[in-house]
């Protein structure tokens, strides 16, 4: 039931509120998974415990669980196994995969609305059981290893199970697509596919990174269809990385940093022009300030934060599905 949060000033783990015990008086397992949302303008943590269908909140505001609807499932089976996962659509909803129960061509997947605090108790088409394995169509499960992130209006999933499938989810049309699959030769010097200890996460500008697991250290970059293999080196690093990344086409730059005046400017280039939003978040996941409007190519953006406290914070970017997050040191 251990729960903790990494404090990135201090480099250093504090222990939170246990996880509930809940109505099946169960730990934390396999089928875990979390994302963070924004409730009522305070970013929170939302669990899916696993095992069964317990779903809860945790607010770092108060220190505390709350207990929300639990999860709807498919095929008559009250249980999120290994490989189910939630994803975070970065504006109303939170999805729910329920890896290895389907309808014998998809999985289930349903999707919590969080202005309204409630499941769709119908089922969306989670993963197609089919997809290419080894240069032909074969049918298979969700399992370990499966996990999913959002980018661009849409879930992209590996499916995890020793297999090298790899889909995009389009909500609107509420389809599938398979992408390219995830090589099987690697680093690891045999074939190996995803399996137990995968994950993907999305970087922006078209890419994501992925971990294959499956006893490998085998590391993945896809963009725009093209995975690229590069060996994992392990790094000591504490605090947040700033900088220009080399994947994303947006740019950002904080000054000055530390600010004694109140005054900070987000200078900026975009892929092109359109609507950009700012958010200011303080280290507790609340946002302390939000501005939208319509970015140039290239410009600025100066914000007043006078009436905010000392302290720590993360600057939020986003512009054209592209995230661009930075620290930000006030002084007073």
């Amino acid at each position: 039931l251990g729960f903790w949060r990494y404090d990135i000033e201090a480099n250093q783990w504090d222990s939170m509120t246990g996880v509930p015990l809940g109505r099946y008086n169960k730990r934390v397992k396999g089928g875990t998974d979390m994302v963070f949302a924004s409730y009522k303008d305070t970013g929170c943590v939302y669990l899916l415990k696993g095992y069964k269908t317990e779903f809860y909140r945790y607010n770092p505001v108060a220190g505390r669980w709350d207990t929300l609807p639990e999860v709807p499932y498919g095929a008559n089976k009250q249980k999120y196994d290994k490989g189910s996962f939630l994803v975070y659509d970065g504006v109303n909803y939170i999805y729910a995969h329920q890896a290895k129960y389907n309808d014998g061509t998809n999985h289930y997947m349903f999707k919590y609305d969080l202005g309204t605090g409630q499941w769709q108790t119908a089922p969306l088409k989670g993963m197609p059981l089919a997809g290419l394995q080894g240069g032909s169509t074969k049918d298979k499960k969700s399992k370990d290893g499966a996990s999913g992130a959002w980018y661009d209006g849409g879930l992209y999933a590996l499916k995890g199970g020793n297999t090298q499938h790899f889909y995009r989810y389009a909500p609107e049309s509420n389809s599938w697509a398979e992408l390219e699959t995830v090589p099987g030769n690697g680093s690891a010097g045999s074939k190996k596919y995803v399996k137990a200890g995968g994950d993907l996460v999305a970087y922006g500008g078209g890419a994501f990174f992925a971990l294959k697991g499956n006893k490998t250290y085998e590391f993945w970059r896809y963009v725009q269809g093209t995975l690229q293999a590069s060996r994992l080196t392990p790094q000591a690093r504490s605090g947040v990385q700033t900088g220009k990344s080399a994947v994303s086409s947006l740019q950002l730059a904080i000054s000055p940093s530390p600010i004694t005046a109140g005054f900070v400017t987000l200078r900026y280039s975009l892929p092109k022009p359109g609507p950009v939003s700012i958010t200011v978040f303080d280290i507790a996941g609340r946002a302390v300030l939000r501005q939208f409007g319509i970015g140039n190519l290239v410009s600025g953006i100066t914000l007043d934060l006078r009436k905010v406290p000392a302290g720590v914070y993360l600057v939020r970017f986003d512009a054209d599905g592209l995230t661009q997050t930075q620290k930000l040191v006030v002084q007073k």
